[in-house]
């Protein structure tokens, strides 16, 4: 799936960022975590995740702990605690 859409692809090339938002996308975009990441993500005690639904709409939920409150289980998978908290269970 790419990480720009038609419409955003139309905008870089209006403005002539095209090359700047490939070089952000070839710095940012990874599909597994590295030794720059797994450090810096268990010394955290909050992240905020992202959900979309069947619709596409998006909600974002602030998720907070102890700092490690995030497990790293390996390059591909993040383990975090499930809060009842609101009982909308967005996260699970």
């Amino acid at each position: 799936m790419p990480f720009y859409t038609d419409s955003q692809r139309k905008i870089q090339a209006q403005f002539g960022c095209r090359p700047l938002a490939d070089a952000v996308e070839k710095a940012i975009v990874t599909h597994e975590l590295d030794d720059r990441h797994i450090p810096f993500i268990q010394s955290r005690d909050y992240f905020f995740l992202s959900t979309v639904n069947a619709a596409g709409e998006p909600t974002v939920s602030y998720k907070g702990g102890d700092v490690g409150t995030v497990t790293i289980i390996d390059s591909t998978t993040m383990a975090f605690p499930a809060y009842d908290g609101n009982g909308m269970m967005l996260s699970l």
